[in-house]
């Protein structure tokens, strides 16, 4: 079994992109603050540059006509300035409140004094959306007084107040113009709210799908040497009980607790390690090989004679028998095995018991042995595994 890890999510697209943008930390903040000081900071600046324009648009135009909006726009580019510096010291809350506070009441000033005709109050349609961005789900109740604000202004906007304001001298074309212009931005907000709050909840998914599979993971691997622990091992047995003909053969290193005593428990833990990389590269891609605990391993064979199995096993052992590196030292430890062949009838606890008695005589007759302990015959009629080739 092996560790596939937890991919990070792609950001491919706009919204991987912007949902990239506003996981940037801002003004020291991280996690949900921080990403709502980002999404703060991103709507100051959207709402600097139109105000901005329009100011200096207005300004253009006919300054004294227009002298109320190009006031109120300078106001609210000073207050937005003010905002950025509040985020960028880590000042989200402050930050927000002004975004959405400067952003309604300039909206709405302008809708009011040019006319529902430029289409201004479209942009709190974006706003709305916006909230959920700029604050986090501990300022909930922000939110909510948000949402009231920013439907109440576009009602008050669209419904009260009437086609052309007293300060709208623009010429038919000119109002089409800036309503189309106001449309379009609008609406390129909004998909672009949506393109990230999707790749936001992708990402989420993502994230949980990963945690969930690194959890699996964990759950069923031995952390020291990468191998299958008993869980997995015990469900291979089940599984190969009521189907076909196996092996188990269980080895315990011998020794083992005089290695520690005398080298530490990290050179131990080195040893076992390298036993289990040794174990695992020496059998077949279809035999599970497992730490059964401590110093014990585990090795599962699957459609395998016992005379195969016990010359793969020997094999096992000689290799572990080869000198083990350690810290400025080696180490030429040995294992003793217990093997048994199983039929499938069910009953893997069986064939465990005859591997441990079969690893308690190997331990009895001096170690560093490989001890079999056959199980019962098939049952008549049932055909014996094929022999496995030698490589």
């Amino acid at each position: 079994m092996t560790d596939q890890g937890t991919a990070p999510a792609q950001r491919s697209g706009i919204g991987g992109r912007i949902a990239t943008y506003l996981d940037r930390p801002t003004g020291g903040q991280t996690g949900a603050i921080g990403r709502a000081a980002s999404a703060t900071k991103a709507f100051l600046t959207i709402s600097l540059v139109l105000t901005g324009a329009y100011t200096i648009f207005f300004a253009s135009y006919d300054p004294v006509l227009f002298a109320p909006t190009v006031i109120s726009g300078v106001i609210a580019i000073v207050l937005f300035f003010g905002g950025l510096v509040f985020v960028s010291r880590g000042k989200q809350l402050t930050a927000a409140i002004i975004a959405v506070l400067v952003g309604t009441a300039q909206v709405t000033f302008v809708t009011s004094y040019v006319g529902w005709i430029a289409g201004f109050q479209l942009y709190l349609i974006a706003g709305g959306q916006l909230v959920f961005m700029l604050f986090t789900d501990r300022q909930q109740v922000l939110r909510a007084c948000y949402v009231v604000i920013a439907v109440g202004a576009f009602f008050y906007c669209q419904l009260l107040v009437p086609e052309q304001g007293r300060g709208n001298s623009l010429p038919d074309n000119a109002n089409g113009a800036m309503f189309s212009i106001n449309a379009t931005v609008t609406i390129l907000l909004v998909f672009a709210l949506a393109a990230a709050s999707h790749a936001g909840a992708a990402r989420a998914r993502a994230q949980a799908d990963g945690a969930a599979a690194r959890a699996e993971y964990l759950a069923n691997t031995d952390e020291l040497t990468g191998l299958s622990n008993r869980r997995p091992v015990l469900k291979r047995l089940e599984q190969l009980s009521s189907a076909v003909p196996y092996i188990v053969a269980i080895a315990d290193l011998d020794h083992f607790k005089r290695l520690n005593d005398t080298y530490g428990h990290e050179c131990g833990d080195r040893v076992l390690a390298a036993v289990g990389r040794r174990l695992r590269d020496g059998v077949r891609s279809s035999d599970s090989v497992g730490r059964w605990g401590g110093e014990e391993f585990i090795v599962v064979m699957e459609q395998s004679t016992l005379a195969d199995a016990t010359d793969v096993v020997e094999r096992l052992r000689a290799k572990v028998a080869e000198p083990l590196p350690c810290t400025g030292h080696s180490h030429a430890i040995t294992v003793s095995v217990g093997l048994t062949d199983a039929q499938p009838d069910g009953t893997a606890s069986r064939a465990l018991q005859r591997a441990d008695a079969a690893l308690y005589e190997a331990k009895a007759a001096g170690r560093n042995a490989v001890h079999v302990v056959p199980g019962p015959p098939p049952a008549p009629g049932m055909q014996p595994p094929p022999r496995r080739r030698h490589s």
